[in-house]
C-alpha cells in the first residue's frame, strides 16, 4: 500500500514495445508528458525499476531498466533530438522508421528503453503524489471541456463531418473553429473578469465561491446561429450592461 491506494503486485512480464514513445520524447524538450490513469492497476506492468526492491517492498516492478542499452547510444539519441527540434523528422516518421530496424538493433532498444525509464519515473510519482493526480485530472477535464466546445461549434452548421473538398478547405475550416472556440473563451473571461472587478468595487468582501467554479469555457449563452459582422460599425460589448442583473 503506497499513501492511500492499494495495489496488487504485478508480476513479471514480456516487455511490449511502446509505439507511441511520448514520455521520452517529451523529455527530450522539456514539458512532461502527463496523462491521466483511469486505472492505476493497468499501469503496474509498465512499471519498472533501476534495482531490484527489497523483498519486503509493496510494490513490485515488473522488470528492471538496462542503462546498459541506453549509455552506449548516447550520441546517437542526440541526433535523434537535434533532427525532432529542427523539424527535419515528425515523430510519427521516426517511429516508423524504428519500428522497421531489426529487433536486436542497439538504437531501437535504447530509445525504447529510455521511453520506459521516463513513463516508469511518472508512473510512481503518480501513484505517490495525489496532488499531482488531482492536478491531471483537472487539466484533462479542460481539455475535454474544449474538445466539446469544438464539437458545438461544428454541430452548428448542420453536421459534425470535416467541411471542404481539398486538404486546405478542411485546414481553413479547421482554422476557423479555433478562431471561434478562442473568442468564445475570451468573451466569458472578460465577463468573469468583470463579474469578479464589481464585487471587489462593491466592497461585498471575498467574491462567492461559485465565481471560482464557472468554466470559461461555456457556451450555452452563445447562439452561434447569429448575425456575424467583421466590418462597418460595431457597438462595443459593455460588460457592466451585460451583467446587471446577475446575482451569484
Amino acid at each position: 500500500m503506497i499513501g492511500t491506494t492499494r495495489l496488487r503486485a504485478a508480476p513479471y512480464c514480456p516487455r511490449e514495445v511502446n509505439v507511441t514513445m511520448p514520455f521520452g520524447v517529451l523529455n527530450w524538450f522539456g514539458p512532461r508528458f502527463a496523462p491521466r490513469f483511469t486505472s492505476l492497476q493497468a499501469q503496474l506492468p509498465h512499471l519498472y525499476a533501476a534495482s531490484e526492491p527489497p523483498r519486503d517492498c509493496p510494490l513490485r516492478p515488473a522488470g528492471l531498466i538496462n542503462r546498459q542499452l541506453i549509455t552506449p547510444e548516447t550520441e546517437n539519441l542526440g541526433r535523434i533530438v537535434a533532427t525532432l527540434s529542427l523539424k527535419e523528422m515528425t515523430q510519427s516518421t521516426l517511429v516508423r522508421k524504428l519500428c522497421g530496424l531489426p529487433q536486436g538493433n542497439s538504437l531501437r532498444k535504447a530509445v525504447f528503453e529510455f521511453d520506459r525509464l521516463v513513463r516508469a519515473i511518472y508512473t510512481i510519482d503518480y501513484i505517490r503524489d495525489h496532488q499531482l493526480q488531482a492536478d491531471v485530472h483537472r487539466s484533462q477535464n479542460r481539455i475535454e471541456a474544449y474538445h466539446q466546445l469544438r464539437a458545438a461549434i461544428a454541430r452548428a452548421g448542420g453536421t459534425k463531418q470535416l467541411a471542404g473538398g481539398t486538404d486546405l478547405d478542411v485546414a481553413i475550416a479547421n482554422q476557423c473553429g479555433r478562431l471561434t472556440a478562442s473568442v468564445i473563451i475570451a468573451y466569458n473571461s472578460m465577463l468573469l473578469s468583470a463579474l469578479l472587478a464589481r464585487y471587489r468595487r462593491n466592497g461585498d468582501g471575498q467574491p462567492p465561491a461559485r465565481l471560482a467554479r464557472i468554466s470559461p469555457v461555456a457556451w450555452r449563452h452563445v447562439h452561434f446561429m447569429g448575425r456575424y459582422l467583421f466590418c462597418g460599425p460595431r457597438q462595443p460589448i459593455d460588460p457592466d450592461t451585460i451583467l446587471a442583473g446577475v446575482t451569484l
